[in-house]
């Protein structure tokens, strides 16, 4: 009786052992798989702090592309999260407080990034601002360049104009050879070795736009070489060429027509046969010309 009462007792005590120690394998089991869910968590919180990090960079990289007066600033920055992401990547072991730490520098790091590239913002827009002005500008400077340009070109074809439409134009040039009596008087001849002197008429126009007063006339008389006959002296052309002249007269132009007689007599040896040329300058312009033809005498009398 008392062997059976022993015998019951130990396959008591090896039940209670057997559930213990399955407890025990139960209660590691569990305990082996928190910690492994544990550590699995912490690295992924790991490796999200490094790629906020990176997301980070890539901002910062962009920012500095843009090459404002904050670019100094976030260079620092840059380095300094660049820093942080290489003593997180090789940290081997990490544990809660290590990762709450962590979590604060990358919280600090993200408030100084968000207002670096909200600065950075801010100064872009108030650069395109300043470009669209500055374009603007530019159009106007072009648009009010163009427009000078277009009076400046208007008025130079209206003062052309005014000058052309203000030349004084004379009108019926007329050249006669002349012939002078033993009484003095002078009367017409078309023979070349007869011809004492030649009387040059012409009319200056009416024109109401050019201004009056005195214009100084001069008058070219050229001989069938070309060469200008009796040469008093030379006067300069409006362009700036100076040329010699037969004779020279002032005339009082009052805006009406006005009919003006000049007369070039001969100076030394008899004129000779063939086409002579009259031209008329009025203030340096060529304002008309004709051409008298003389022939010779009959037995050269």
């Amino acid at each position: 009786m008392q062997e059976n009462n022993k015998s019951s007792n130990n396959l008591i005590l090896i039940i209670a052992l057997t559930v213990l120690l399955f407890g025990l394998i139960g209660y590691t089991f569990y305990n082996n798989n928190d910690h492994k869910e544990a550590v699995k968590f912490l690295q992924d919180e790991k490796e999200q702090i490094i790629g906020n990090l990176t997301a980070m960079e890539e901002k910062y990289d962009i920012a500095i592309g843009q090459n404002t007066s904050l670019t100094d600033s976030l260079t620092i920055e840059k380095d300094k999260i660049a820093s942080f992401k290489d003593s997180v990547r090789s940290l081997k072991k990490i544990n809660s407080n290590t990762l709450r730490r962590y979590r604060g520098q990358l919280a600090t790091l993200k408030s100084t990034n968000e207002r670096l590239l909200d600065e950075v913002d801010s100064l872009r827009m108030e650069n395109n601002l300043l470009t669209e002005e500055k374009d603007s500008i530019n159009t106007q400077l072009i648009i009010q360049t163009v427009y000078n340009d277009t009076l400046i070109a208007q008025n130079m074809n209206l003062a052309k104009k005014v000058e052309i439409g203000g030349a004084i134009n004379v009108e019926n040039v007329k050249v006669t050879a002349m012939k002078m009596r033993s009484n003095g008087k002078y009367t017409e001849t078309n023979k070349a070795q007869k011809t004492d002197a030649f009387k040059v008429e012409f009319q200056l126009m009416e024109n109401e736009i050019a201004a009056p007063g005195d214009k100084e006339a001069h008058i070219l008389l050229k001989n069938p070489k070309g060469q200008v006959i009796n040469s008093k002296g030379t006067f300069i052309l409006k362009d700036g060429n100076e040329l010699k002249y037969t004779d020279q007269t002032i005339i009082n132009y009052e805006n009406a027509a006005l009919k003006v007689v000049m007369m070039v007599d001969r100076k030394g040896e008899r004129f000779e046969k063939g086409a002579y040329g009259v031209h008329v300058y009025v203030d340096g312009k060529l304002a008309g010309s004709t051409k008298i033809q003389l022939s010779d005498s009959f037995l050269g009398l």
